[in-house]
């Protein structure tokens, strides 16, 4: 009925030939992402300004395994692959008179989603999805559509590239927080999900 609806089945149906295709399932678990916090934000407990443990990667933090929390704006979502997905602070934004997807009263959300693939393999971007909930009811936020946002990722990333795109989210007026879940549908890697404050 939707457009989010009719996106939803083409991607299930391309992700079933692509299973179909390589043979099924693998045996191995979901790669897992991890974690990783611009230092601008990794403020805590560190006087000095130049990253005192010699890391080598002086302006980003990268933690442990997380499997399951929920991250900040800014934060990365870093996976075995060599996939990187980023996601940005949510803005207010005003829908085209067109849009599809927005609702008098509520308030419209923008995101830029940024891809990099730093592994050895393409990665197919027509398999991102993103999808949203809103407020601590956990409401689900319809996705945005017009000549600015909603055309979301496309085509092949190779190794090396970056891709970049804008979604927006219906939310009521009151939600006070937009979770945001971006998925690589593979059957092999583990969503993330980042906690934006509005």
């Amino acid at each position: 009925m939707s457009v989010n609806s009719i996106r939803t089945r083409t991607l299930v149906a391309a992700v079933t030939t692509a299973v179909l295709a390589v043979g099924g399932l693998t045996a191995c678990g979901p790669d897992e992402p991890t974690k990783e916090t611009p230092a601008s934000q990794d403020t805590q407990g560190e006087a000095g300004g130049d990253g005192g443990d010699g890391a080598g990667d002086g302006d980003q933090d990268t933690d442990q395994k997380d499997g399951g929390g929920s991250y900040a704006a800014g934060d990365t979502a870093v996976y075995d692959s060599g996939l990187k997905i980023t996601v940005s602070g949510a803005e207010t934004y005003q829908p085209d008179e067109y849009a599809v997807g927005h609702t008098e009263g509520n308030t419209a959300h923008q995101v830029t989603i940024t891809l990099e693939n730093t592994g050895e393999e393409n990665v197919s971007a027509d398999l991102i999805m993103v999808s949203a909930r809103a407020g601590e009811d956990g409401t689900a936020a319809e996705e945005i559509y017009d000549d600015s946002v909603g055309g979301g990722f496309t085509g092949e990333l190779l190794p090396g590239k970056k891709a970049t795109a804008q979604y927006a989210f219906d939310a009521p007026a009151d939600a006070g927080v937009l979770d945001l879940e971006v998925e690589l549908i593979d059957f092999t890697t583990a969503p993330a999900q980042w906690s934006l404050e509005l």
